[in-house]
């Protein structure tokens, strides 16, 4: 530690960058040379004990649109506009906006939002949908960012894979792991070592009912009911859930249940780095 800090204090920001790159590439080179094997025994505490009981894939073409979400009653931003107006003239697929007005003709009977869902924040409603849409729908889901690629050819991929759950851009880094507030110490180093298995957050094609989009709309459900009465008392009070008092944390809702099952299920996910947006000035 005594290193570390007189580092810091020589190269002040240089060191921090050096040492994102030096983690990032030793555990690039980890997960080749220890390659990773799923063990449910690691994960005992976690959701990932819940299988499903979905056997197989459909091998029907996936439904070739795009769902974006646009979850509150304000207006879209200019630089939202403009992520969408990308995604629509080069993805070469149908962009499907999804709003409050157009919310509860997507809604199954089956599965009805639960209560608790009002009370999210803005960006904890988009992530349960996310799970709702791929699981039920499949196709493609975005965040409304800046696009530079047409999505046709990731399409094809999934649809010339009929053993695959699902197509995204690969992680970017240890960095975009989903593992920041995870209480399960295996899972979060895993998650840590083995980023470059994962694919973003941001940008995917799904087919519907899969083992994968069934138990991640399942997680995300069972943790939206645990929370309704917290929900109740405490809702979000901006977009982003940052009121102290909101219950859950950033990425509990969305890249906590996914990057997890992007592990349980590594062999099973396609890369593009085709889908990846800008993460630069998108708000």
């Amino acid at each position: 530690m005594m290193i570390k800090r007189i580092a810091f204090q020589l190269l002040g920001e240089k060191y921090t960058k050096l040492a994102i790159a030096w983690h990032q590439f030793i555990t690039y080179l980890y997960s080749y040379l220890v390659p990773y094997k799923y063990d449910i025994n690691k994960y005992l505490d976690t959701f990932l004990v819940n299988d499903s009981d979905i056997n197989g894939v459909s091998t029907n073409p996936v439904d070739r649109v795009i769902y974006i979400f646009w979850t509150g009653d304000n207006e879209i931003t200019p630089n939202r506009k403009k992520g969408i107006e990308s995604l629509e003239k080069i993805a070469g697929i149908k962009v499907q906006l999804i709003t409050p007005r157009n919310l509860s003709s997507y809604i199954l009977k089956e599965d009805p939002l639960p209560e608790a869902f009002d009370s999210l924040s803005l960006t904890h409603k988009s992530d349960y949908l996310r799970s709702y849409f791929m699981h039920y729908y499949g196709g493609g889901y975005a965040d409304i960012k800046t696009y530079f690629n047409s999505w046709i050819n990731a399409f094809d991929k999934l649809d010339a894979s009929p053993d695959a759950f699902l197509v995204g851009y690969p992680e970017v880094g240890f960095k975009g792991a989903a593992n920041q507030g995870m209480p399960d110490s295996n899972l979060k180093t895993d998650l840590d070592k083995y980023w470059r298995l994962l694919v973003g957050n941001g940008a995917f094609i799904c087919r519907p009912r899969t083992k994968f989009t069934e138990e991640w709309h399942q997680e995300a459900k069972r943790r939206l009911l645990h929370y309704t009465n917290d929900l109740n008392k405490h809702p979000a009070i901006d977009y982003f859930g940052k009121n102290e008092d909101y219950p859950l944390y950033w990425a509990e809702m969305q890249g906590a249940i996914f990057h997890p099952l992007c592990l349980k299920y590594h062999q099973y996910l396609l890369r593009d780095k085709a889908l990846m947006p800008s993460f630069e000035n998108y708000r």
